[in-house]
């Protein structure tokens, strides 16, 4: 018995050790399907010292994961639920750190004619008008959020509709099923340049409208465990080191996310 205690208490600090060094991680799925957050990474953790303990997800869970405390940093594009969750003090920290867009995506032929509209609103009407077949994430992620805003504009409610598609699915698994039925779909520009493929293309920008920042925040947790390496990554991240590597990071020459400072 004293002997299994006294192996219990030797391997005690190596536990705790391996604990202060892991960050426990949620982000929304196009940061990581667009390979910017394994450059970070590399950048950040060139030792490997850290054990990152990732979710990749929707934004919308990744919030609740933050509410649960199942994580202590958390990355996602989605302003007005962050805010709900700053306003419910959840947050220690809270930074807005790149943006990119959001682009509607079909098919070459494009038979709604959205690449005459105006803009997003007037496109996602005639998508309805037609009968077009639409294709939705469903998943309650910072994407699925903004086209369900884009399309409350337009007093049009697609859900239910045979043309409407809601796949519950990431970014990337939609834009493959997008691809599979020749269908538009809302997704981020970045996730769509790495996906490329000859069936579907961008057929409309709204830099106005379709405006997708990106924020990173420290969970404000009962248990501060983890909470030291993960504020060096927020740190790190937000500084301009961070900054930089977020803005160097380029896919075939393609800039696919602009850092950016908001509070």
């Amino acid at each position: 018995m004293i002997r299994a205690l006294l192996i219990s208490f030797l391997l005690l600090p190596t536990i705790v050790l391996a604990d202060q060094h892991t960050i426990r991680l949620a982000i929304a799925t196009s940061i990581e399907n667009s390979g910017l957050l394994k450059h970070l990474l590399n950048s950040f953790n060139s030792d490997k010292k850290y054990n990152i303990d990732l979710q990749v997800v929707g934004s919308g869970k990744a919030l609740r994961l933050g509410r649960s405390g199942d994580v202590d940093l958390i990355w996602v594009h989605s302003p007005q639920a962050e805010q709900k969750f700053i306003n419910d003090g959840h947050s220690l920290e809270y930074q807005t750190v790149m943006k990119n867009n959001f682009v509607i995506i079909g098919p070459k032929n494009d038979p709604a004619k959205i690449t005459q509209a105006k803009n997003v609103i007037e496109a996602f009407k005639r998508i309805a008008k037609q009968e077009s077949t639409f294709f939705s994430r469903g998943d309650d992620s910072g994407t699925h959020k903004k086209e369900i805003a884009l399309w409350s504009k337009t007093n049009i409610n697609p859900i239910g509709e045979d043309w409407y598609i809601e796949t519950g699915s990431g970014m990337a698994q939609t834009i493959q099923d997008a691809q599979s039925e020749n269908a538009y779909m809302l997704c981020d520009q970045a996730t769509f340049l790495v996906k490329e493929n000859n069936k579907l293309t961008t057929l409309l920008k709204d830099s106005v409208n379709l405006f997708n920042p990106y924020s990173i925040i420290l969970i404000k947790n009962k248990s501060t465990q983890n909470q030291k390496a993960s504020r060096l990554l927020y740190e790190w991240l937000t500084s301009e080191k961070g900054r930089a590597e977020i803005e160097n990071f380029k896919y075939n020459g393609h800039q696919l996310f602009s850092p950016i400072t908001i509070n």
